[in-house]
């Protein structure tokens, strides 16, 4: 069930489009940052404990380095609205609070009807961004895009293309094929989650393969892949992953856990396979 937009004070958490919204200014959260203000906001003027915080906006326990370093996060996002009535504060040994005077709170209840019309808008408004070794397959998964009315759409055959077309565009999906040569399509995924490409680490991810393989649903669990897409592409399916990649909130893991992740599992399993047959 989607979460309700929250109206506080003078600006609006708008949970349809993970925004933080101040008159005619808009900074764009991200689902989980979002999620972590309107949990704040909720109770405003409140002092919440990280306990609260992991049950509430990460469904489980977390650590408290995680818990500080998306509030820094989004004490900055907050900051770049200048919004001096609002401030988030650390309570030490008892959690965090979202102090502002003199305010009203207010929750927008949005219809089973709206609701629709909200996941259909989050695809509409998506920038994806395609990254297939197949031209076939590119050109395919960009014609399924554009029937969908995605708002940007941009295919290219190799990861180095991929890290340019990030460093120009901010993207809210990328479509990673895990047949690239020499595992560069992991790779990638291995280098947005740690933060080493222009990417946000916590951006959503499909994987794309011809196969279900254990190996590659093990990866996507590892590197919090949100969902896989499989070869010749369906575009029910497609619209099927872009939902749940659309309402997905990516709880980052410490930067060591991704770094520990092979990425030639994939590989080694289909040379077996290979071999066998």
């Amino acid at each position: 069930m989607l979460e309700k937009s929250l109206v506080v004070g003078e600006f609006h958490i708008d949970t349809s489009q993970n925004s933080l919204i101040h008159g005619s200014r808009k900074v764009y959260l991200g689902p989980l940052r979002t999620s972590l203000l309107h949990f704040l906001c909720k109770n405003v003027n409140t002092v919440v404990t990280r306990e609260d915080l992991a049950q509430h906006v990460w469904g489980r326990l977390v650590t408290d380095h995680t818990i500080n370093q998306h509030i820094s996060q989004l004490r900055k996002s907050v900051g770049t609205l200048s919004l001096h009535g609002l401030n988030i504060s650390t309570i030490p040994k008892r959690g965090y609070i979202a102090r502002m005077e003199g305010l009203t709170v207010s929750e927008n209840t949005v219809s089973p009807m709206a609701q629709g019309e909200i996941i259909t808008n989050a695809i509409t408004n998506m920038k994806v961004l395609i990254v297939e070794g197949s031209a076939e397959g590119r050109i395919q998964l960009i014609d399924q895009l554009e029937a969908l009315n995605v708002s940007y759409v941009e295919g290219v055959a190799t990861t180095l293309e991929a890290e340019r077309s990030i460093a120009l565009q901010d993207f809210d999906l990328i479509i990673v094929d895990a047949l690239l040569p020499e595992c560069s399509g992991i790779e990638l995924i291995k280098s947005i989650r740690t933060g080493q490409t222009s990417a946000s680490a916590d951006i959503s991810i499909l994987n794309s393969h011809h196969d279900v393989q254990r190996e590659l649903l093990g990866l996507n669990s590892l590197l919090d892949v949100q969902g896989l897409l499989l070869k010749p592409f369906e575009s029910n399916r497609l619209k099927q992953m872009l939902m749940v990649a659309s309402k997905s909130n990516v709880v980052l893991k410490p930067q060591a856990a991704y770094e520990l992740v092979p990425t030639n599992v994939v590989a080694t399993a289909e040379l077996k396979v290979a071999v066998n047959s």
